[in-house]
């Protein structure tokens, strides 16, 4: 294919669109599409989701803070990293929307706050169907300064782990989390053993230690 070739993926005309069920929870829109070449896709159904944010949250001594919470569309209670929706409305004392919600995420589900974010994916959770983007931080020196500050729907475990620990227990199938997290988790990895000096003095601890869970190299 050259530069002139635009080739068949072109995006879709939407000849008519309507807000078919919306509550607290879920809002679809029904689409009528038209194809680059004529078909048409008639209905379309699109989830429009609210933007998410996930968090790999260190403590000073370079702990993982970690959740364990009850999924109820997969009936089982599943381990991950703090995360959940964007507040758009409360920007205020953070250098962007998503970096503020990921700091109220963060408090919120695991009373965890201060540090410093460092921005390190943003990816589409599903582009088939849902609208919104997941936007993963890399937060240094967390340390515990509140409560957890949780829904009426919420029931979440918060624990320590070794990031090496759970880096290993990923990339052997032996551990199952939420895809964003899977995402975030590999992100975070890859900016600290490629020692970005924005974060290489406070993770060089962990560098030797996550080099050697993933390619089990032994250190000293």
């Amino acid at each position: 294919m050259t530069d002139d070739d635009e080739g068949t993926a072109q995006p879709w005309r939407v000849l008519a669109s309507k807000i078919t069920f919306e509550d607290r929870w879920l809002k679809v829109r029904t689409d009528h599409c038209v194809m680059a070449d004529g078909t048409e896709v008639n209905p379309y159904h699109v989830i429009e989701s609210r933007d998410w944010t996930a968090i790999v949250a260190l403590t000073p001594d370079l702990q993982l803070v970690m959740v364990r919470e009850y999924r109820h569309a997969r009936a089982r209670v599943i381990e991950g990293i703090p995360g959940g929706i964007i507040d758009h409305e409360d920007a205020e004392g953070a250098s962007s929307i998503a970096e503020a919600g990921a700091r109220r995420e963060l408090a919120e589900e695991t009373g965890y706050g201060g540090g410093s974010f460092f921005p390190i994916l943003t990816t589409y959770p599903d582009p088939g169907n849902q609208s919104n983007v997941a936007m993963a931080f890399l937060a240094l020196n967390v340390e515990p300064v509140a409560r957890q500050s949780l829904d009426s729907s919420e029931a979440i475990d918060v624990f320590l782990a070794d990031f090496p620990d759970v880096m290993l227990r990923l990339s052997s199938g032996a551990l199952r989390l939420h895809a964003v997290h899977v995402a975030a988790l590999w992100s975070a990895a890859a900016r600290i053993l490629l020692a970005d000096e924005s974060i290489a003095a406070a993770t060089a601890p962990l560098r030797d230690r996550l080099l050697a869970a993933l390619t089990g190299i032994r250190t000293p």
